[in-house]
């Protein structure tokens, strides 16, 4: 079961790859997992609704690697990314989990 979560939220974390949230200059990500070049960053957003301020967590997913002393980052992915992503996801599941 905890398997076909897991696979569940990968699948969803790809699916949102490519969208980005516009971010306030200088906020930095609740907590960041890096494993290889793989990378997860989690962030809290508090919004309001109409039963009131809620937090929502969003994760962004991407690789990120250097090219001529610049670093960069892709949300496409090989083989081997997808199974360091497979593991960082199932370790921030498990941190932010644990954090509630």
């Amino acid at each position: 079961m905890k398997k076909l979560i897991v696979s569940a939220l990968l699948i969803t974390c790809l699916a949102f790859a490519g969208y980005s949230q516009e971010k306030k200059e200088g906020e930095k990500p609740k907590a960041t997992y890096l494993l290889g070049g793989a990378k997860i960053s989690v962030w809290e957003n508090k919004q309001q609704g109409k039963q009131g301020e809620f937090t929502t967590t969003t994760y962004k997913v991407e690789k990120i690697y250097k090219k001529d002393d610049k670093w960069n980052s892709t949300d496409y992915f090989d083989l081997e990314d997808l199974l360091k992503l497979r593991a960082i996801i199932d370790q921030a599941v498990n941190e932010e989990i644990k954090k509630k």
